[in-house]
Parts: C-alpha cells; sequence; structure tokens
C-alpha cells in the first residue's frame, strides 16, 4: 500500500470511531442535498428566473455540465479508484452505497464548481456556497464513501473547470 492510500484509510478509520448520532441525522440532510447535484441544480432554476440573472444562470449551468463531464466521466472513468465503503464492507455505511469510481469525489467537484461560479455571479451567495461545499465534501469522507484525496482532488478539479469556464465565457 503507497503512502497516499495509507494516509486515506488511517484519516478515514480514525473518523469512522468519532462518529455520532446527533451528528449523523444533521450531515445525512445535507448530503442528500447534493445528490444528483440537486440543491446546484435548483438554485441554477432559481438564477434562470429571477429577472437580470438569466445570463448568470445559463452561465452557472454551462459550469455544472462542465464539471459533470470533466469529473464524472473522464477524471472517475481514467482513475477507476474503489471506495473505502467497497474495500472495507464490514463497516457500516449510513447512506445508499454510491455506484462507480472514488477518485475525484463528484459531489465535492460539483459544490465547488457551482460555488465558485456563484461567486462570479454574486460574491456573498458564492461565499455561502463555498461553505456548504465544504461541509458536503466532508460529509463524503464521514459517510465513507470517499477518501480524503478524492474529496481534496474533487476541490481542485470543481475549481479548476469553473476557473476555465469563468475565463471562456465570462473574460
Amino acid at each position: 500500500m503507497n503512502a497516499v492510500m495509507r494516509f486515506d484509510v488511517r484519516t478515514s478509520m480514525k473518523l469512522q470511531r468519532h462518529k455520532n448520532p446527533a451528528v449523523d441525522k444533521v450531515l445525512l440532510g445535507i448530503t442528500k442535498s447534493a445528490n444528483g447535484g440537486m440543491i446546484w441544480i435548483m438554485t441554477g432554476l432559481v438564477l434562470l428566473a429571477v429577472p437580470g440573472y438569466r445570463e448568470a444562470g445559463i452561465f452557472y449551468f454551462e459550469v455544472l455540465a462542465a464539471t459533470a463531464v470533466v469529473n464524472n466521466l473522464i477524471l472517475k472513468s481514467a482513475f477507476m479508484r474503489k471506495r473505502p465503503c467497497d474495500l472495507f464492507k464490514k463497516i457500516p455505511v449510513l447512506i445508499k452505497r454510491p455506484h462507480g469510481s472514488s477518485f475525484p469525489s463528484g459531489h465535492t467537484a460539483i459544490s465547488f464548481a457551482c460555488a465558485a461560479a456563484l461567486c462570479a455571479i454574486c460574491l456573498p451567495a458564492g461565499i455561502f456556497a463555498l461553505c456548504l461545499a465544504t461541509i458536503i465534501g466532508f460529509t463524503r469522507i464521514y459517510f465513507f464513501v470517499h477518501f480524503f484525496t478524492d474529496v481534496l482532488f474533487g476541490v481542485l478539479s470543481g475549481l479548476t473547470t469553473a476557473a476555465v469556464c469563468i475565463f471562456i465565457f465570462l473574460a
């Protein structure tokens, strides 16, 4: 096992020992809000519906779509990393087991890309979204469906894709 994998396993196992039923409930709602990008899709629909923000909503959905393609179709297919819950099946998983590759985290990439897009549209909303994206990324480790480096590279993938889209569409 290489050093990165040892770090990931050690970090994940340590977090599993510190779970709390009250925290489980709160984080469960947060992580479920990001399933299928739902909270981010709803945010984009609000942008499209608010007068004066239609173009911003279109840009936001361009960022979301680009991130989904780059992260979930290209990167996940290239790395094909197993999830912690698939490697250590005896540890209970409190959410529905996701399918597919673990690296990088799709929930995290989409969350950070959409938050970055919101920063370009409306900074206060974007800052709130960055905080939410951070919590969503943490939930993926907490619920044992991603390793720390999956989430870290999800952050990098999402922010990089958003930055490229900002450069292309808003520059």
